[in-house]
């Protein structure tokens, strides 16, 4: 009887461990004290719950991907556990929904329920209004008057979203199960790519994600036979290269698809609604769609290049019809980065390595970890055998849009997004790589033996630690920047105490970005964020913002952790402004434990401050 007990533990240990992990979760959650972060962000307040019960999963999680047989749904199970973990953290611990532009996308669907309309001229994001009206949609339907509910808990809704696809894009890539869910789950432990958050954007990457799984499980290559060819040789590489650009590639002669007409024609409609609804959506994700149809039909996972064509009309249409708006007077800020590597660079990474130590520190770390996974995926890309080399496309194509366009220097983490569930999936190759296929490994493998049965036995340790060591730095990458991207809920009270008591035509002061603002009044009221000027001393702030005469000013926890870890300023620099303001025309009209609301009154200066600081 014992040992049947022993036995059944053993059988369940996996999931058990996931279980414990959760009760740990929430035990984590539960103590964090929102207050007492630090300029580290959300791993300064989570306590040892949190990582013992993080090391659980990733260890329940290979415990169950290296035994037999595979059991799917036990990892599914894991898998969510591991999401919520990773990506609800921030949101069952922080007040308020994280990310100004969450709360400014939330104030553009407010315009369209109020109006019916986009407010055309007003923001670049609204001459590609699709999600924003889908949104005010679906909040009509449920009933609600303004789409703040969904801020919070956005993050952790789609990624789970973006489970189904990844699932199915990692059973039809030409990778072994195992592999499979080893990539999954480094693809959730390494994507610290804060791009999830209630935007467009995240709304958009699924429907890339939906794209790419639908078009890999409707068509598989066909078998290439090169006679007098030896197989795997160079000759034998060089002369299947010259057939992905063939008529016969073209017109669908390499691929196959065992789908029925009806539902082949159902497909391809659906598609190009999500064409149609991506292209009136977002600035780039349709173009990184083309790239990735692209290379799915050069490497024989398209049957034909219609989807390419409509998506290109659809994408370029709305630029040049729909978005006219925006480009208009702005086609240098489209076209003119072509080419420029050296200023994309500077922009994209050479200049986002500043700040303080603390914030160093967390950059550091999210180079390390980018750099490492896609490391492992050159390993992998050397040591897997297989029938084509989608995956690998699918991972070089992204950077094409990087020299095509810098999107505002934040080209280079658009590209890793893009190519992060394949990356993954090319990682995971390199510990558990497919070992048939028509294109064979380009590394040997391990003879059979004493070097065979260590790499076996190392395995199950490399895999755990692996997983973990991407899922502890995600953690803190993913959090690193809470100190000034994350808001209470007194830096809340103070905005909308601003909204209740400001009139139309007025300005709202801010010394920088890092506030829940935008949300209300969008076209009514504007916000003037101050510019410290050539000196970069925040002195210069009060300097515009005297000058500027905004009605009210906000001072807050987050912009002042803004200026102290990333622009350099001395701790307590608020507090000095604020002395500045009010010996300049400026009076307390309201005041949080996190956040102040200076009024001006009719004696506000239009001279220098001098803070004498």
């Amino acid at each position: 009887m014992q040992t049947r007990r022993l036995q059944s533990v053993r059988d369940r240990l996996g999931l058990l461990l996931g279980i414990a992990g959760l009760a740990l979760w929430l035990l984590a959650v539960h103590g964090a004290q929102y207050h007492r972060m630090s300029g580290y962000g959300l791993v300064s307040i989570l306590g040892w719950p949190y990582f013992l019960g993080l090391t659980l999963v990733v260890v329940g999680f290979s415990i169950e991907l290296l035994r037999s047989p595979l059991r799917s749904r036990r990892l599914l199970v894991l898998t969510v556990i591991l999401i919520i973990f990773l990506y609800a953290t921030a949101s069952a611990v922080e007040p308020v929904a994280e990310l100004t532009d969450s709360w400014i996308h939330a104030g553009y669907i407010q315009y369209i329920l109020t109006h019916g309309q986009p407010l055309n001229g007003y923001d670049a994001r609204f001459s590609w209004p699709g999600a924003f009206s889908m949104t005010a949609i679906l909040a009509t339907f449920v009933g609600r008057a303004d789409a703040i509910g969904f801020l919070r808990w956005f993050p952790l809704f789609i990624e789970l979203a973006y489970l189904a696809p990844l699932m199915v894009i990692a059973r039809s890539i030409g990778i072994g199960r195992r592999a499979a869910w080893l990539g999954i789950a480094l693809y959730f432990s390494a994507n610290w790519i804060l791009q999830d958050y209630f935007s467009p954007q995240a709304l958009n990457y699924l429907f890339y994600l939906v794209v790419i799984a639908t078009v890999l499980a409707c068509w598989q290559p066909l078998t290439l036979a090169l006679s007098n060819v030896a197989p795997g040789s160079l000759r034998d590489r060089v002369a299947r290269s010259r057939f992905m650009l063939t008529r016969d590639r073209f017109a669908g002669r390499h691929t196959t698809t065992t789908w029925g007409r009806r539902e082949l024609i159902g497909t391809l409609g659906l598609l190009g609604l999500i064409f149609l609804a991506s292209s009136m959506s977002h600035q780039l994700t349709p173009y990184a769609l083309i790239i990735a149809l692209l290379a799915l039909l050069v490497t024989r996972r398209l049957g034909r290049p219609e989807l390419v064509v409509l998506l290109i009309v659809l994408s370029f249409g709305w630029l040049s019809l729909g978005a006219s708006n925006y480009w208009v007077g702005h086609l240098n800020a489209i076209f003119g980065s072509v080419g420029q590597l050296g200023n994309k660079l500077s922009s994209n990474l050479t200049s986002r390595v500043t700040g303080q130590s603390t914030h160093l520190f967390v950059v550091k770390i999210r180079i390390l970890l980018t750099g490492g996974l896609f490391m492992l995926a050159g390993v992998g890309f050397l040591r897997r055998s297989t029938d084509s080399r989608t995956l690998e496309a699918l991972v070089a194509g992204p950077f094409l849009l990087f020299a095509a366009q810098s999107y505002g220097g934040e080209g280079l983490l658009r590209v890793v997004l893009f190519a992060l569930p394949f990356t993954a999936l090319l990682a995971a190759s390199a510990f558990l790589p497919s070992q048939t296929g028509e294109i064979h490994s380009l590394l040997p493998g391990i003879p059979d033996g004493r070097y065979a049965r260590l790499v076996a036995s190392a395995l199950p340790s490399v895999i755990t630690a692996v997983i973990l060591v991407c899922a502890l730095a995600t953690t803190i990458v993913r959090g690193g920047n809470d100190a000034y991207v994350s808001f209470s809920s007194g830096e809340l009270a103070a905005v909308n105490f601003v909204y209740d008591h400001i009139k139309p035509g007025q300005s709202i002061g801010l010394t920088n970005y890092y506030i829940p603002i935008g949300q209300r009044s969008v076209g009514v009221v504007t916000e003037f964020i101050a510019d410290p000027g050539p000196s970069g001393k925040y002195q210069g702030i009060g300097v515009q913002l005297v000058k500027a005469k905004p009605a009210f000013i906000i001072l807050s926890k987050s912009q002042e952790a803004y200026g102290v870890n990333v622009a350099g300023y001395p701790r307590g620099w608020e507090g000095f402004l604020e002395t500045s303001l009010l010996d300049n025309g400026y009076r307390v009209a309201a005041r949080w434990r996190t956040a102040t609301v200076l009024r001006a009154t009719s004696s506000v200066a239009s001279g220098p401050i001098v803070t004498g600081h």
